[in-house]
């Protein structure tokens, strides 16, 4: 009988062995694939001699691009927020009309500026200290 109880018990412990290894190959690895992490630089595309961003304020309290690179003139930047986010801005102080509203999830603002003087100016969301960007102007 205590052969047949060990038995049962080592089928049983190598059942809950395959089961844990099996589920932990599904597991993420870590990175959340919902929420694509922020790249390094963003550079912009060209409509009618105006420089655009795609900009998306993320899930993690994060914008898209943690650098928008850019030429002195004409800049349009297309402020998404993602869905499941917490509601944004997109926010320049330092350039006149470089303002969105508060954008809600699965919505969107765009806003056209100029940026004349070569430097580093500070993109914020107002509703989230610690959300930041910057855009470089070249």
């Amino acid at each position: 009988m205590t052969s047949r109880s060990a038995r049962s018990a080592l089928v049983a412990l190598a059942t809950a062995v395959a089961v844990l290894t099996a589920l932990t190959g599904c597991g993420s690895g870590g990175d959340d694939a919902g929420t694509p992490s922020a790249a390094a630089t963003l550079t912009p595309s060209v409509s009618d001699g105006t420089q655009v961003f795609a900009v998306v304020g993320q899930v993690d309290q994060t914008f898209s691009a943690r650098e928008l690179v850019a030429h002195p003139g004409t800049i349009r930047v297309d402020f998404s927020v993602a869905k499941g986010s917490a509601p944004h801005n997109f926010v320049i102080s330092a350039i006149p009309g470089a303002t969105t509203r508060i954008v809600s999830a699965g919505n969107s603002q765009s806003i056209t500026f100029t940026a004349d003087k070569p430097g580093r100016y500070p993109v914020v969301c107002t509703l989230h200290q610690g959300m930041t960007a910057t855009l470089v102007i070249v």
